[in-house]
């Protein structure tokens, strides 16, 4: 289940279609809503120099989502345009391996955790564009902007190897709904983008491709079982993104669409800092860290003028 936050994201992009209808007076604002499927992976690391301890792959295919945007012409041929997608229902699946043993090449400890669940998906996207080219059919234009991603999931119970005394000799089972461990990521971006837009009667196909890097880029992983909660704070991350669009006139203030949008954040070290959250004792570890995000998304819904 989905908590306050995705009602706060829904708010943001309420608030973002009254704030465009400001400059919309001669009706060039357009908006759209609509719903649909997302695949959401992150990658949480743990090093020691250049030796890998430890990753945690979290990931859920197929979450619902729902999406709200608007664009409005501010003139001069600027163009501002605005998105937020929220999360609506998902779960997932997490596994943890960790190589505690140099002599052996293969993990020592792992657990799998198919008892997980996506607590929050939300992604936002502020883009200003100019129209390099405009001949009413076509346009082609350059921008930049800044997006936000918060991810959170939470692994209940699941199974477990460990290597105690010799090789892969633990095996059992955490309790079933069982609160293993929590981990947030939390991404602001800031970008370049080219953008492009074709029509032909009826039918838009529109696209963006986007480049950049995520800044203050933080990971946050609470360990319930030892009263531990891990903060990563990445150096910049490189990111790229795309969305694609294809619109399809209905009436002439509506239309129907079908779009993909795709974000990768690439692996980047960082450091980390450890605390007990009993005890509040706490330590740092420089450049112990690493983190990577990557979302695909599909959604279809309808756009109106006003």
């Amino acid at each position: 289940m989905f908590n306050t936050p995705g009602i706060s994201a829904v708010s943001l992009g309420s608030a973002l279609l009254l704030a465009t209808s400001a400059f919309g007076e001669d009706g060039s604002v357009r908006y759209f809503a609509g719903i649909g499927m997302a695949n959401i992976k992150a990658g949480e690391y743990v090093y020691s120099g250049d030796y890998k301890v430890s990753q945690l792959d979290w990931e859920s295919k197929g979450v619902k989502t729902g999406s709200i945007g608007a664009e409005v012409d501010i003139g001069y041929a600027w163009k501002l345009k605005g998105r937020v997608d929220v999360g609506l229902e998902g779960d997932g699946f997490m596994e943890d391996r960790d190589w505690l043993d140099t002599s052996y090449s293969g993990w020592t400890h792992q657990s799998l955790h198919p008892d997980t669940e996506l607590d929050r998906y939300i992604n936002v996207l502020l883009e200003a564009e100019r129209a390099l080219v405009d001949t009413g059919a076509t346009r082609l234009g350059v921008g930049g902007g800044i997006g936000y991603t918060n991810v959170k999931w939470t692994a209940r119970g699941g199974s477990y190897i460990y290597s105690d005394v010799t090789l892969h000799d633990t095996v059992g089972n955490f309790a079933d709904g069982e609160k293993g461990i929590t981990y947030e990521q939390r991404i602001p971006t800031l970008f370049l983008s080219a953008n492009a837009e074709q029509r032909i009667g009826a039918l838009t196909l529109s696209g963006v491709v986007r480049g950049g890097a995520a800044i203050s880029y933080k990971g946050v992983d609470d360990h319930w079982m030892r009263d531990l909660r891990f903060t990563d704070t990445m150096d910049l991350a490189p990111m790229m993104g795309a969305t694609v669009t294809a619109d399809y006139q209905v009436l002439p203030s509506a239309a129907i669409y079908l779009g993909g949008d795709f974000q990768k954040i690439f692996k980047t070290r960082g450091d980390a800092e450890v605390r007990d959250t009993v005890t509040g004792a706490s330590a740092g570890f420089d450049d112990g860290a690493a983190s990577d995000y990557q979302s695909v998304m599909v959604t279809a819904g309808v756009k109106g003028t006003f």
